[in-house]
């Protein structure tokens, strides 16, 4: 009984030691950076930020980039930002997003390796990175599978494990 008892406590403790320690914010440690078969990617770097009372904050500077053509090549660089809930469960994530607080600004457009002002490609750019098949991407309620450290934060969705270093530490 004695053995079972400290397991509990030992686990326990561990579960707590954990759930503290991921109250921080953030950053990846490398871009995301995903090629599709046309030659065009997207380029993500991610933050969150975990608070002690479930909520968390996510940053996602986006940038999306066309195959270069002989008529257009085009590049989108964005903020996503997102707020929600958050939830614990052993070594067990679940982010809970709030799509009340999503927002996307664009950065920056440029055609042909130029950036423009074009007021036509700003607003094409802006009703996309707004759109609902956008927000549809953002607004799921995930799970991962994570461990943390005093510096290191590994997120895996069951396909992929993105890791994170801490950024800054959560003051009471």
């Amino acid at each position: 009984m004695k053995k079972i008892l400290f397991l509990f406590v030992a686990l326990m403790a561990v579960m707590t030691v954990q759930a503290q320690s991921i109250c921080a914010t953030w950053r990846s440690m490398q871009p995301v950076v995903e090629t599709d078969e046309d030659g065009s990617f997207t380029a993500q770097n991610l933050t969150y930020t975990f608070s002690e009372d479930g909520s968390y904050y996510y940053v996602n500077e986006y940038t999306l980039s066309t195959k270069p053509s002989q008529t257009m090549a085009l590049e989108i660089a964005t903020t996503i930002e997102l707020r929600g809930t958050y939830t614990l469960e052993g070594d067990k994530l679940t982010l809970t997003p709030n799509m009340d607080t999503f927002s996307a600004e664009l950065l920056s457009t440029s055609v042909n390796g130029k950036v423009t002002e074009d007021a036509n490609v700003k607003n094409y750019v802006n009703s996309m990175i707004t759109s609902d098949a956008v927000k549809s991407q953002f607004a799921e309620v995930q799970h991962f599978t994570f461990t943390v450290n005093d510096t290191m934060l590994q997120m895996n969705d069951g396909e992929e494990t993105i890791s994170y270093m801490r950024f800054a530490t959560i003051q009471n």
